[in-house]
């Protein structure tokens, strides 16, 4: 059970045993010998790794001081603390550890100088890619004046031009980068993971497995 601090006993429950909890279905079944500290520890957090993509519930989970701080230009509506962000960090490198063995999954956080975990592409070409897409991009199209019609046509224009400059890898793995209209999107990896290995592949391994009950 992950301690959110005072205020928070709605949060406590019963440490579960995992031998009653277990679904054998004609589709899938879970190898409760080969993985029991792994599912233990799921039923011990079960509350918590049901909501892990739902950042609703997370920020719900303020104690009394930090719903009632005073407005700042640092704390937006929808902000929540970073005590409770480093909790959800750590049940998700807890489960990325159980799933793809222990790796220092906080790696280089804030460099690209790395390889995806999965796909094995360079950080560093998808952040050069995206940059010369967007300033190219910028050459041909006014993000104040232009109409939002044009903004597709001039995107896909741009990425015509360098469409045989890259590896197909790096422009698949850098979709989900593009800029789009109004905004534009930073590079990064996710605990050593492109976004779009981690949206496509990794993020839907992670949280409550539905096959416990």
């Amino acid at each position: 059970m992950v301690d959110f601090g005072p205020g928070q006993d709605k949060l406590a429950m019963p440490l579960t045993t995992i031998m009653g909890r277990i679904i054998i279905s004609p589709v899938s079944t879970i190898n409760y010998y080969f993985n029991t500290d792994y599912y233990q520890w799921m039923a011990q957090h079960e509350t918590e790794l049901k909501n892990i993509h739902n950042m609703n519930w997370w920020r719900a989970q303020k104690n009394e001081e930090e719903r009632n701080m005073p407005r700042h230009a640092n704390r937006s509506y929808n902000w929540i603390p970073n005590r409770i962000i480093k909790i959800r960090d750590k049940l998700i490198e807890t489960q990325l550890s159980y799933l793809f063995g222990d790796k220092d999954w906080n790696e280089k956080p804030f460099s690209n100088d790395l390889n995806c975990r999965h796909c094995d592409v360079y950080m560093e070409d998808i952040s050069e890619y995206i940059s010369k897409v967007t300033n190219s991009l910028d050459d041909i199209w006014n993000w104040h004046n232009d109409d939002q019609k044009d903004f597709e046509p001039s995107l896909q224009q741009v990425l015509d031009f360098y469409d045989d400059k890259y590896p197909e890898l790096v422009k698949e793995k850098a979709r989900l980068n593009l800029p789009t209209y109004g905004s534009r999107t930073m590079v990064g990896h996710i605990n050593g993971f492109c976004h779009v290995c981690w949206e496509d592949i990794i993020k839907p391994q992670l949280g409550w497995d539905n096959r416990l009950v």
